[in-house]
């Protein structure tokens, strides 16, 4: 079942859209479900909501993988380049975009953090400890479940890191995983394609900033799952392909 809400965000004074899965027995089933909280939540389930018309097809994964969990996607400002802003914890530039990024995601972790949890645990059969709350994203979504898992690492105990979008920002997000140091459990899946950037390069500098990145968390305590893609895109796609991979991480790997 997907239900489509609005939420308002107390920070950035706006509602946003809220896109979410919840198994079709919740209703009478008596069961309480794990969430995966999610960025660009508009992508996650339905090609006619995708910002290019295809979408991860989440739902139809968990389903054909008898998954008990609750998804809660949260959709992306679509004004100019509010989404790199509200999806970065850090300020940057990014020449080849032509983007220059205040860093306004503190703001939309306070939302996930005080507004959309509480809303979620509050109506609908969760299992609200870190335990079985988990976040997620990809691209600038997986620059912000990483930077979720380090800071709010009280709140969620694993943390989807897709493709993330970390060159502009690398030198901020190895600071931060040095100085953190994380309860138990406490797991990251960080997974990138060989053909998402723009030739060989950008492939070496990702896998650099990920190899480090994971060191310096693993040595303060967290558990580290690599998922390097040879065929691996920086799409919509590739991302569904990958879904069964991510399922089983949550539910298999301690």
């Amino acid at each position: 079942m997907i239900l489509k809400f609005e939420l308002f965000m107390s920070l950035f004074k706006e509602k946003r859209m809220i896109h979410m899965f919840l198994p079709d027995d919740y209703l009478y089933s008596q069961k309480r479900y794990p969430v995966l909280y999610m960025f660009d939540g508009h992508n996650l389930f339905n090609d006619e909501d995708a910002t290019f018309g295809k979408s991860w097809n989440l739902a139809a994964s968990i389903i054909h993988a008898h998954r008990d969990l609750i998804v809660v996607g949260q959709e992306c400002s679509h004004e100019g380049n509010d989404r790199l802003c509200e999806y970065s914890p850090y300020p940057f530039a990014d020449e080849e975009l032509q983007v220059l990024s205040e860093g306004y995601g503190d703001g939309t972790m306070h939302f996930f953090v005080h507004e959309l949890k509480p809303y979620i645990d509050e109506h609908f059969p969760t299992l609200p400890q870190r335990e079985t709350t988990w976040i997620g994203g990809s691209s600038c979504g997986g620059e912000m479940a990483l930077y979720a898992g380090m800071r709010y690492n009280d709140v969620y105990s694993k943390s989807l890191v897709i493709s993330p979008y970390l060159i502009p920002t690398a030198d901020y997000f190895l600071m931060e995983a040095s100085r953190t140091h994380f309860q138990q459990p406490s797991s990251f899946y960080f997974s990138w394609g060989a053909l998402e950037g723009h030739g060989k390069h950008a492939f070496v500098q990702e896998t650099k900033i990920c190899t480090e990145l994971a060191n310096r968390l693993s040595k303060n305590g967290a558990q580290i799952y690599f998922n390097v893609k040879p065929e691996g895109e920086h799409t919509e796609s590739s991302w569904e392909e990958e879904t069964p991979e991510f399922l089983n991480y949550l539910f298999d790997h301690e």
